[in-house]
């Protein structure tokens, strides 16, 4: 049986029977959702009565959407956006799951008509250009309509030495640093390269399994939650935005990130102070403003470019520690480094690149692929069919 078994069961003979126990603190989550009346009083209520997850961690809001949506409950199987009736027994009636959903849905659409009237600007006070310069949020209306922005102070201060964009559509910044975080929660190579740090102590075993699971939670159940919550995970998260040339640079708060995604008072031992994350994109000028067309997979950035040569000589030494007889499985050599069965084996596919392919990274970076999720899609074993389409040249 694939995946995580939900909270309130159990997997026996490949099948899913209740854990009466847990089942417990689902009927309690559903019961009090509506007592309660919104997932941040529910988390507050959970946290003072002492219940938790199966890992004995507090409730964080993203776990509690997904525990609130998820149709196992009601006895069915989902796949993609329809689900299916299920062997498996219903832990929560239709009458409790329908007035829950009724619910969730109404909180949705009545935050977002309150957000729409007083719609803030998320980035205010930590968006500046590469020479420091911040952006001010700003505003024009036309035609009845209000359109945000984040003007340079260089700009308003009529410094013209500036040669950063002058005004850049609030919508589309905010939109393309939103996809970028939601899209790096959802891969585990990026995830635990710009997680893990080899120079400190290394986490408590299973660590980075939890984080890898829960980030993909935190996604899943990022569409549901109240815009208030969204914003409040976001502005917790990040730290500061930075415009440059051909990317916008994200900086995050590691351990809030942490603590956002697990709970609360979640070790943050091993792990390093910030992150940081690339979005690519390219300026198409409108009149003064600029605005951001994300996903141009022609550029290349120094984050990637960096994460796929650490990828690499991390693959070659866990090789040669196998080869050598240093590491007697692939098992043995993750629990030498503290990470999964699973990322070692994603990161040797790497082993086969040709020396010819590895340097033409070090010397040409602008022939190196956008990501490591790229090159790790497909690496030949036969060094002449190593052309990997931007860098065939030079394999």
């Amino acid at each position: 049986m694939g995946g995580t078994v939900p909270l309130g069961y159990e997997a026996q003979d490949r099948k899913l029977v209740v854990n009466e126990a847990e089942a417990a603190t689902v009927r309690t989550i559903f019961h009090e959702f509506l007592r309660a009346g919104s997932v941040h009083r529910l988390q507050d209520w959970l946290r003072e009565n002492n219940i938790r997850s199966r890992r004995s961690h507090h409730f964080f809001r993203g776990p509690l959407y997904t525990i609130l949506r998820n149709p196992h409950y009601l006895g069915r199987i989902k796949h993609k956006k329809d689900s299916y009736p299920g062997e498996h027994p219903a832990i929560i009636g239709h009458e409790t799951w329908d007035k829950v959903q009724s619910l969730l849905d109404g909180n949705i659409q009545g935050k977002h008509r309150k957000v729409r009237a007083t719609k803030e600007s998320l980035f205010t006070g930590i968006l500046f250009d590469t020479a420091g310069t911040r952006y001010t949020p700003t505003h024009a209306n036309k035609n009845g309509r209000r359109y945000r922005y984040y003007t340079s102070r260089a700009v308003i201060k009529k410094n013209e030495k500036s040669n950063a964009p002058a005004r850049i559509s609030a919508h589309d910044l905010e939109k393309a640093v939103i996809d970028r975080m939601l899209n790096w929660l959802q891969s585990p190579a990026e995830v635990l390269a710009a997680l893990r740090d080899e120079t400190v102590a290394t986490p408590p075993e299973g660590f980075f399994a939890r984080i890898i699971e829960q980030a993909a939670t935190t996604t899943q159940s990022w569409c549901e939650r109240i815009a208030e919550d969204r914003t409040q995970f976001l502005k917790n998260v990040i730290e500061r935005v930075m415009i440059r040339s051909d990317y916008v640079d994200i900086r995050l708060r590691v351990p809030a990130l942490v603590n956002e995604i697990l709970g609360c008072g979640s070790p943050s031992l091993g792990l390093p102070k910030t992150a940081s994350l690339e979005c690519p994109f390219r300026h198409v000028r409108q009149g003064r403003a600029v605005r951001l067309v994300v996903g141009d997979t022609s550029l290349t950035t120094d984050a990637s470019r960096k994460a796929i040569l650490k990828a690499i000589a991390r693959a070659r030494r866990w090789y040669e520690q196998i080869t050598t007889g240093q590491a007697s499985s692939i098992e043995h050599l993750a629990g030498m480094h503290g990470v999964s069965p699973r990322f070692i084996h994603m990161l040797m596919k790497l082993v086969p690149l040709s020396p010819r392919s590895v340097e033409s990274f070090l010397t040409n970076p602008e022939l190196m692929p956008i990501s490591l999720d790229d090159l790790l899609t497909a690496v030949p074993i036969n060094w002449r069919e190593q052309t990997f389409g931007r860098f065939a040249k030079s394999a």
